[in-house]
């Protein structure tokens, strides 16, 4: 078993993983980091995850305090 390195949207794509968002009020939100990655390229935005994350907020209580990582289940199947 290897160890991946996952510091940008790109890493995470490129593994099949989806971005976990959790919060400190319980909410936790799961993203395709693709979808994400075009949005950065449009605005011109960082796609490294510490510049993503500073970016978001929590739609349920406002907070900055967003905490990023992987999603256990591998998200999108390579054909």
């Amino acid at each position: 078993m290897s160890s991946k390195r996952l510091n940008s949207l790109s890493d995470y794509a490129r593994h099949g993983y989806k971005l976990r968002l959790d919060c400190e009020c319980g909410r936790v939100v799961l993203l395709d980091p693709r979808q994400l990655l075009q949005a950065c390229y449009e605005r011109r935005l960082s796609h490294h995850l510490e510049a993503v994350t500073a970016r978001l907020r929590c739609s349920k209580c406002g907070s900055w305090e967003v905490r990023a990582g992987p999603s256990l289940l591998v998200s999108c199947i390579r054909h």
